[in-house]
């Protein structure tokens, strides 16, 4: 791929000038600079290479086993750009299929989610059932002469889609590592983090005038924004007291880089916040109370062979487009995934995970504070959005594109953190850094470059 940006002939005739450290010059990313390209957020030619290289060869999640419980229920999602129906065939198994009827190209199934034994086209009426074969022609024998293929003109199956603890990914590429190589250390993140939960009914959607990377190099580990992004929130909502700030600080609240390009962020080891979980419940009755000792018994097993007990953390996320968050015993775990839908359009989709052993009160107390966060109404998400249209905005101008997006934040301090002595991350696989860096955001567009194939 071409990565020289032409110059013009006003940077021409200057081009013998003392850079200036504000632009980054003919190339798209300079990570030894800590520095990108704005072009990388608004280019067609490079967001149509983002849709082959990255979407159609990194394992994308779906959705959540409890979304199709049994034979015949299905939901649809996309994978990239690309309409797919996720299926649970006749015999168990869970199927990904392009919603794309081989005909003509019109979607088979027009719903979100349902059960049906079969599906067909609205247009002219071929039928597929549950393995993806197409079984229904409509006159057969007097349009085809019976000589249509039907066993070569099924649904197009996604080659490889796989269960893990309950989340469903997939992969168009045959050829793709598996998943567990995929994650690396991330796997026992999730297996810990996102084991044994189910889904809350509903997906909720919404779109963001902003390109994917916003809001996914933000979840990979961007603390900086939020004393200024979400300062009328923390205050509003008094999240922590600045004692409680001190000593979450102080025990542990750090960024956690997973090669290649993965991260858990905001991570806190400390006993805090189960002590404050401990004493909503408290507020709540006895049943509450309960629920949340077995639950926090239940996260110590989990932990029993790591030093460091991790119950908390803010945001992460899974390469390329799986924003993650929640922990403790009323955080549930959201699950958001950033569909692209165009340089400067996403298409964000929110699933909330709980524990179905929590009673009711709890269940709809976790529900609330899904709602009042990150959601599309939320005190947390509604920052983010704005600042990302504002960013899309600017990027339209030339003047604007010529100015680097910095992300050189302790670039060439990795592993230099006074006061990392005293964290509380013995047995925690990946790279541990403080809470303001950049690195994990780095790692992030390092990998999206290797992927690429764009030097960085």
């Amino acid at each position: 791929m071409d990565t020289v940006i032409p110059r013009t002939d006003a940077q021409a005739a200057t081009s013998t000038a003392t850079p200036d450290e504000r632009f980054i010059g003919e190339k798209l990313l300079d990570l030894n600079r800590g520095v990108v390209n704005r072009r990388v957020y608004c280019d067609e030619e490079i967001y149509e290479r983002e849709l082959e290289r990255i979407f159609h060869r990194c394992w994308l999640l779906l959705g959540h086993d409890t979304m199709i419980r049994n034979s015949g229920d299905y939901f649809t999602t996309f994978m990239g750009e690309d309409p797919v129906i996720v299926w649970r065939d006749t015999r168990g198994k869970v199927r990904a299929y392009l919603n794309n009827c081989p005909h003509r190209g019109n979607r088979v199934c027009l719903y979100d989610e349902g059960r049906a034994a079969s599906m067909t086209c609205s247009y002219h009426g071929w039928t597929f059932t549950t393995d993806g074969a197409l079984t229904g022609v409509p006159f057969f024998n007097e349009a085809y002469r019976a000589e249509l293929p039907r066993e070569e003109l099924g649904l197009v199956e996604v080659p490889k889609v796989v269960s893990f603890h309950g989340l469903i990914f997939a992969n168009w590429d045959a050829n793709a590592p598996s998943l567990e190589e995929y994650l690396g250390d991330l796997a026992w993140y999730l297996e810990r983090l996102y084991g044994d939960l189910e889904i809350l009914p509903g997906v909720q959607k919404w779109r963001i005038v902003a390109n994917w990377k916003f809001y996914c190099d933000n979840f990979s580990g961007d603390h900086y924004h939020s004393p200024t992004s979400h300062l009328s929130a923390i205050l509003l909502r008094r999240m922590v007291s600045e004692q409680q700030e001190f000593e979450e600080q102080r025990q542990g609240a750090f960024e956690i880089q997973i090669p290649p390009g993965h991260s858990i962020a905001g991570v806190h080891t400390s006993t805090i916040q189960s002590e404050n979980d401990l004493a909503r419940a408290e507020r709540m009755g006895p049943a509450v109370v309960e629920y949340v000792k077995d639950h926090q018994r239940r996260r110590a097993e989990l932990f029993r062979d790591t030093p460091a007990k991790p119950n908390r953390w803010s945001h992460g996320l899974c390469f390329p487009n799986i924003a993650l968050q929640g922990g403790g015993s009323f955080g549930g775990s959201n699950l958001f995934v950033c569909h692209p839908k165009g340089p400067g359009l996403t298409e964000t989709w929110a699933f909330y995970l709980i524990d179905p052993e929590a009673p009711t009160d709890a269940k709809r107390a976790i529900a609330k504070d899904h709602a009042k966060g990150q959601g599309p109404a939320g005190l947390i998400g509604l920052d983010d959005g704005e600042n990302y249209e504002r960013m899309v905005a600017n990027y339209r101008s030339p003047m604007h594109r010529k100015v680097a997006s910095r992300f050189d934040m302790l670039l060439g301090h990795e592993g230099d953190y006074p006061g990392q002595e005293e964290w509380h991350k013995a047995g925690l696989p990946g790279h541990i850094g403080p809470r303001y860096s950049e690195y994990d955001q780095r790692q992030f567009y390092r990998y999206w470059a290797e992927l690429m194939d764009v030097q960085a």
